[in-house]
């Protein structure tokens, strides 16, 4: 079974198809910040509805730090 790690940017897209390329099983591994968001092509209500309810939670629970840095880091 064909596997690898990526942990630049610049090393995805060669990996991405060397990986789909490969005849049988495969297992690509990307590291990615765990604050980054994930954006889709075009928002919709619902994204953004759970959005603003997991981000009003997080503050209530006490996780404001959290929520400030996904804001940081996604800005």
């Amino acid at each position: 079974m064909w596997g690898r790690t990526v942990s630049k940017a610049d090393e995805l897209e060669e990996a991405v198809i060397a990986w789909l390329n490969e005849p049988g099983p495969a297992l690509l591994n990307v590291k990615v910040d765990t604050m980054t968001l994930v954006m889709p092509p075009k928002i919709e209500w619902g994204s953004a509805y759970g959005m603003v309810l997991y981000s009003a939670k997080a503050m209530l629970q006490g996780q404001s730090a959290d929520v400030f840095a996904m804001i940081r880091e996604n800005l």
